[in-house]
């Protein structure tokens, strides 16, 4: 086994210290050379500054953000994409899907299809990311606003999900077509699967349609450990937290969360953390723990551990009813 480039014990994975040490400050020095563009986050001279999310990138010009869908150009901040047109592609997938909230979502009992929206770009850097294709912005077709409410007027289409990538550096195209989309259907459904670190006055937006459409949100809470987050997604879960309390404020209906058990390191004390944060607003709120397979960086740790899989499930069960484990088949090859 590889060992820890911090106490020298041995670790699951060449890429990452051991669980224990990730889960100190000095996993942050670890952080910034595994993550590209961290710079952006923290410089005190630059051109023009992103507020589209968290990450309120601090630009240079002619320099793209963390998410390389914004950029600076002349001391403002531009998008490759706009309210008319996104970066993504897109499919109908039959009802019911395999996604997170199936288990439980309105949608999943109805006969038709989900309008899966698939954005490029993230503000998130995750190692472990299962859909990493999305960072192949330079491959991407611009698909036009009339275009997808074209295949929203279908009457077989129930429900909407914006996804990636996550949909929080194109949100001004993402709300506008929503709103569109309700505007031409009532009982078409908006759902949300994002790592929850967006503006939060846009955040908010995206929940309230939701709210309107008898849809979800979906939070991916990737870790609880300040350290052990910024280690694993390159980013701060800070605002990620914030944004989950505010919408459990205004619109608690629409909440739910997920968390992907990366092998070793998202344990059974990280999630009875998130579980207990959760909780804190309701007991109700339905959560899943997902089962982890190889992807993007961290292709030498394993499938998720039965044994680590059910205990983080009885420890979020000390605090919510509603817990689901998802992906579970692929614990039959393990």
């Amino acid at each position: 086994m590889p060992l820890c480039k911090i106490c020298s014990k041995q670790s699951p994975s060449s890429l990452l210290p051991c669980p224990e040490c990730a889960k100190t400050e000095k996993a942050l020095e670890i952080a910034k050379n595994l993550h590209e563009g961290i710079e952006k986050l923290e410089r005190r001279k630059f051109d023009a500054q992103c507020f589209v999310c968290a990450n309120k990138c601090k630009l240079n010009n002619n320099e793209l953000g963390l998410c390389k869908i914004r950029f600076a150009e002349n001391g403002k901040v531009k998008s490759l994409c706009s309210e008319e047109k996104a970066l993504l592609y897109y499919y109908l997938d039959p009802l019911p899907t395999n996604c997170c909230n199936s288990w439980f979502c309105t949608g999943s009992k109805l006969t038709g299809y989900n309008l899966a929206l698939f954005y490029y770009g993230c503000n998130f850097d995750c190692l472990f990311c299962q859909n990493y294709e999305h960072k192949n912005v330079e491959q991407a077709k611009a698909i036009g606003l009339n275009e997808l409410l074209e295949v929203a007027k279908r009457k077989d289409v129930k429900c909407i999900c914006h996804f990636g990538g996550s949909p929080e550096p194109q949100i001004n195209f993402a709300l506008n077509f929503s709103r569109k989309a309700l505007e031409e259907r009532k009982d078409i459904m908006i759902c949300w699967e994002w790592n929850g670190a967006g503006n939060e006055k846009l955040a908010l937006k995206a929940a309230e349609l939701s709210y309107a459409s008898n849809g979800t949100v979906k939070f991916d809470l990737k870790a609880w450990n300040k350290s052990l987050h910024f280690l694993l997604t390159g980013r701060s879960n800070e605002q990620v937290l914030k944004n989950f309390e505010k919408i459990f404020s205004k619109f608690p209906e629409v909440l739910s969360a997920t968390t992907l058990l990366v092998p070793y390191y998202i344990d059974e004390k990280e999630v009875e953390n998130i579980a207990k944060f959760i909780a804190s607003l309701s007991e109700e709120i339905p959560y899943s723990l997902l089962v982890f397979y190889p992807a993007y960086r961290l292709k030498d740790l394993p499938i998720t551990p039965k044994e680590q899989v059910f205990a983080c499930y009885k420890a979020a069960k000390k605090h919510l009813k509603n817990v689901h484990i998802g992906n579970l088949h692929l614990l039959e090859s393990v």
